[in-house]
């Protein structure tokens, strides 16, 4: 790499790191806020929040980086033209293909970068937080042992504690059963304990009152009893397997799909066939990206006003592709013999990128100042 090779480059990568911490924490925001309720709902540390947030991050990433990529390239191309130096550039007799340079330099990092994050982090940190999600989801002491509120643990039912322990004694208990709309039940108890034991939950109620109300007669049953036990074994059992999501899988495991199918995962081999083809498609809009809008913006007659027509309609241009690469995967997940347009997006913007810069350089010249 040449010294205005290293010179352009960091002017690529200051920009890069700022849209980057800008986009990924709007988007880190949004994906965060679900499980912030999911922690506080079942009594969760902070520190089981910032290992979401930390788990969180590869997905980010992997939608920000071609984006924040794509941004960079713009505003650093602009800029260059704005102080001048591209001018100079260009004067010195370096052709657009060859002050692209760095950019196809820049753009093999991020792409890097991308594939170590879709590749290897992706599939560790989703399947992570999906276990530690349903781990958190399928504790029915924790989320059933809420002071002070309503809470609805399945539909029909509604519990209400005033006081309770971390070893499941309870102070106070409400508990309304409405499964059976016919037959509703109410129960009032001083005293309770939850007990779990392996695959059974039970509530043991003492000293309370059994409230039943007859519709039909329009009557209320009041039974009084000092013992009266409530089985709740029916939560756990609604949760007690996990599938996993496609983006959770490895290549080597999605190099076989029909295994994987066999193994009693529940997904189409459309999907899965979906998901692998993505995984080493994605990463090329980090390159393909930059790229293009190198090429945009090199191969744009200079105007000292600037280049606010070009620029908005290179944006509009980069969010075509990139809704467009997402669309592929519903169409590959459809028809699976289709894979191929999965990589159709990032590896036609690299050849019109390269067409565009190969153009210029042929209306430009030949190439001076290569050693630069």
């Amino acid at each position: 790499m040449t010294r205005l090779d290293r010179y352009v480059f960091l002017q690529l990568l200051a920009p890069f790191g700022f849209f980057t911490l800008a986009l990924a924490g709007i988007l880190w925001l949004g994906q965060t806020l679900p499980l912030v309720e999911l922690i506080i709902d079942n009594g969760k540390s902070g520190f089981i929040f910032l290992e979401f947030s930390a788990l969180i991050l590869p997905n980010v990433l992997s939608l920000v980086l071609p984006v924040s990529a794509f941004i960079a390239t713009l505003y650093a191309m602009n800029k260059l033209y704005g102080d001048s130096e591209m001018v100079v550039l260009m004067s010195a007799g370096l052709s657009p293909m060859r002050i692209a340079r760095p950019v196809l330099y820049y753009g093999l990092f991020v792409m890097t970068i991308m594939y170590i994050i879709v590749l290897l982090l992706l599939p560790a940190a989703n399947t992570r937080l999906g276990d530690k999600v349903e781990s958190i989801r399928k504790d029915a002491v924790n989320s059933l042992l809420r002071e002070r509120q309503f809470i609805h643990p399945e539909k029909g039912i509604t519990i209400y504690i005033r006081d309770s322990s971390k070893a499941g004694e309870i102070a106070g208990l409400f508990l309304h059963d409405q499964r059976d709309p016919q037959n509703p039940v109410t129960y009032s108890a001083k005293e309770a304990l939850l007990l779990k034991d392996e695959d059974q939950l039970r509530l043991v109620m003492s000293l309370g009152v059994m409230q039943q109300y007859n519709p039909r007669d329009n009557t209320l049953n009041t039974i009084d009893f000092e013992n009266f036990v409530f089985d709740l074994t029916d939560l756990m059992r609604k949760t007690t397997k996990r599938y996993r999501l496609p983006v959770e899988y490895s290549v080597s495991e999605l190099l076989h799909p029909q295994a994987l199918i066999d193994s009693g995962e529940d997904h189409p081999i459309g999907v899965l066939v979906a998901e692998l083809h993505n995984k080493f498609a994605q990463p090329l809009l980090g390159l393909a990206l930059p790229l293009i809008a190198a090429a945009l913006l090199l191969t744009a007659q200079y105007r000292r006003s600037g280049f606010g027509v070009r620029i908005s309609a290179a944006s509009f241009f980069g969010l075509f592709i990139v809704t467009l690469s997402l669309m592929v995967k519903s169409w590959i997940a459809d028809d699976p013999a289709l894979f191929w347009i999965a990589y159709a997006p990032a590896i036609a913007t690299l050849l019109y990128a390269v067409i565009l810069l190969q153009r210029a350089t042929r209306r430009g010249g030949r190439v001076q100042g290569g050693t630069a």
